[in-house]
């Protein structure tokens, strides 16, 4: 079956997860991805885990590298710049998540890239915006956090404010760029016409939160952190994690008056008037876990899947990607990098019955330059000059282990 984006290329300046997630996705979906980067490859190849680094490259960059081809540089001269033209001249998409204005100091911004191809999608992401009081601030996933409302409401109530444990502001605006991207693209199927795409991590933290803020905006009601771990502002006991004799088990929607004769609770309050259970729910939640914290997990998990509690065991990572369902969804894959052998990754987290996803491995800094620049039409000695000139650097593309 042939993959679903093809016959379609994306000039890719972007980096890290809000820009680099999201290109793997396109890539994921057959998309050809040009990943453009500096010499020496870009920031996040290097950004240490703990410190540490596997194989002197990070983690975070095999994550989110996959089905790309990477050309090196120098995007300051004028020849590097005129590559990159070239390369947007052939392409459908451009997708970039500099600071706003430095596309421009390159000479690559939206009006420049138009003259170039009209008919381009070009996607810009920022932090919080490419205009506005915040548009010149650095933007990062934490920052996203607090000024969305989500640290402010993680967390039990007598700790501080708590981000969450995973970059999700990142996550959740690369895959608005991939969607956008090919909502776009969709478009000029139809219309013949490209665009100019602007997202930013603050807009992807309000919203995913679109439920919890409308109703803080038109209701009179506060989010307010429980005392003893209620997994949500607005939602009454259960709703939350538990500890049990040999670890956590995470309770979701449940039948509490089925749950509570389970456990042999007696009940605080009428379980049938939501209002009470939600005032009463630290209350609700401590006695239930008095009697969950003498119980193995298996244990409880079986008795309270029973009782038509919505119930799942707490996992740590490892635990999460040797899970029995997550190896069946194929979500975790082996994939390749010199210096690294065989490595684990997450896989694409849906399924398509009309459509094949195949994986090719990160690529090091500037593997596919020579093959790139030949597909533009370069001969070999316009590559070699541009080499020796120091606008590209095709010395780290020789994959060797």
């Amino acid at each position: 079956m042939p993959a679903p984006l093809e016959d379609v290329t994306i000039a890719d300046f972007s980096q890290m997860q809000q820009g680099g997630w999201a290109t793997q996705k396109l890539g994921d979906m057959g998309a050809d991805v040009i990943k453009i980067e500096p010499a020496g490859g870009e920031l996040v190849r290097t950004a240490p885990i703990e410190g540490e680094l596997l194989e002197d490259v990070s983690p975070y960059f095999l994550a989110m590298n996959r089905n790309k081809r990477s050309i090196t540089l120098d995007l300051k001269s004028d020849e590097g710049r005129q590559v990159a033209e070239d390369i947007i001249e052939e392409a459908d998409a451009l997708v970039e998540n500099f600071r706003p204005g430095v596309m421009e100091k390159f000479g690559l911004g939206y009006e420049d890239v138009h003259d170039v191809n009209e008919n381009i999608v070009y996607v810009s992401a920022s932090g919080f915006g490419a205009d506005g009081p915040y548009a010149e601030r650095p933007g990062q996933d934490i920052l996203a956090q607090a000024m969305s409302g989500l640290v402010q409401n993680t967390g039990r109530k007598q700790d501080p404010p708590t981000p969450a444990g995973s970059f999700i502001c990142d996550a959740h605006s690369a895959n608005t760029i991939a969607l956008h991207t090919v909502v776009a693209l969709f478009q000029r199927e139809m219309t013949g016409e490209g665009q100019k795409i602007e997202t930013n991590l603050l807009n992807a933290g309000i919203d995913f939160q679109t439920q919890e803020i409308t109703s803080a905006v038109n209701m009179d009601v506060e989010a307010e952190r429980s005392e003893s771990g209620i997994g949500h502002v607005y939602s009454g006991a259960p709703y939350g994690v538990y500890e049990t004799a040999d670890g956590h088990v995470a309770l979701s929607f449940a039948n509490l008056p089925s749950i509570a004769d389970e456990l042999g609770v007696e009940p605080l309050c009428d379980y049938s008037d939501g209002r009470e259970v939600y005032e009463h729910r630290d209350e609700i939640k401590e006695q239930l876990e008095a009697e969950t914290r003498s119980v193995p997990t298996d244990d409880l998990m079986d008795r309270l899947l029973d009782a038509g509690a919505w119930i799942a065991e707490v996992n740590d990572y490892q635990d999460a990607a040797d899970h029995p369902q997550v190896r069946h969804n194929d979500m975790i894959i082996e994939l390749e990098y010199p210096g690294v052998g065989t490595f684990e990754t997450t896989g694409v987290p849906v399924s398509m019955s009309n459509a094949d996803v195949e994986f090719s491995d990160p690529p090091v800094p500037g593997e596919q330059t020579e093959e790139v620049l030949a597909e533009l039409g370069y001969d070999d000695d316009e590559i070699a000059n541009l080499e020796e000139n120091g606008v590209t650097a095709s010395e780290g593309g020789t994959r060797t282990q």
